[in-house]
């Protein structure tokens, strides 16, 4: 058995190049005990990844998630899948479903300011997340990403409350959230965000993921981010086990 590892190409989060890397990393060494393990090979040089008998990637450029499903296709474990990355890269797509499977999102409208931001692909500047006080004001910004060439645009209110990431592998158990206080993260338990991160994810069919809520002063919390594959950096040891636990899973079927 030999696993590829593919690392996410720099623009797609130019201010988590080594914290990627670092997870990516550390499940590799993980398993290496038991599985043959390539070295990690950014995704912009696919043509050096040999042939493997499963493929775990943070790739998300279209052309690496085109070559990855023809690894899919010959019945070979993509982790994440390629459909559930294409889902996460698609906002406009991805946050109704997550609405019509009961899930808290931002309202389309609302009194505390809107949040505009990129809806396909993921984040690469910090134009393409954008606050604004009003809607009239988001409808302005929405029509300059449009000029930019973003095509699709997701415009959403703000959601006033505590600022929680949480991060997650499924089948395995491991689960983690952090409270947002001055950019420091605080660990807390919180069932609620775990219910909606684990209910999101299986929606999103991810492997490995993370994100971001509000809670609500009321304890309720509303989903405003869902990625594929974070960096884990406030729980990376604990993580790079889970994640190597999951990828076993998927290759065993």
């Amino acid at each position: 058995m030999e696993i590829a590892f593919i690392g996410r190409a720099f623009c797609y989060s130019p201010s988590s190049i080594e914290k990627d890397h670092a997870i990516l990393a550390a499940v590799r060494e993980r398993l290496q005990g038991t599985r043959r393990c390539q070295d990690i090979v950014q995704e912009d040089r696919l043509t050096d990844v040999p042939q493997a008998d499963a493929y775990i990637t943070m790739g998300r450029h279209p052309a690496t998630l085109e070559w990855l499903v023809s690894r899919e296709r010959q019945g070979l474990a993509v982790v994440n899948t390629t459909a559930s990355v294409m889902l996460c890269n698609h906002r406009v797509r991805l946050t109704p479903q997550l609405a019509e499977n009961g899930i808290a999102v931002p309202p389309l409208t609302g009194d505390d300011g809107y949040w505009v931001k990129r809806g396909n692909g993921c984040r690469m500047s910090d134009d393409d997340v954008l606050f604004a006080e009003n809607r009239s004001a988001a409808l302005r910004q929405q029509e300059e990403m449009v000029r930019r060439g973003i095509e699709e645009v997701e415009v959403r209110a703000h959601v006033t409350g505590s600022w929680v990431k949480f991060y997650g592998v499924t089948g395995t158990g491991f689960f983690r959230c952090y409270r947002m206080e001055n950019g420091q993260p605080q660990r807390i338990e919180s069932p609620a965000t775990q219910l909606m991160a684990e209910q999101a994810a299986g929606v999103a069919l991810l492997d490995v993921f993370g994100g971001d809520c509000i809670v609500k002063v009321d304890g309720q919390p509303v989903l405003v981010d869902l990625n594929d594959w974070p960096s884990f950096s406030p729980c990376r040891e604990e993580a790079a086990e889970a994640i190597a636990q999951r990828v076993v899973q998927r290759i065993n079927g």
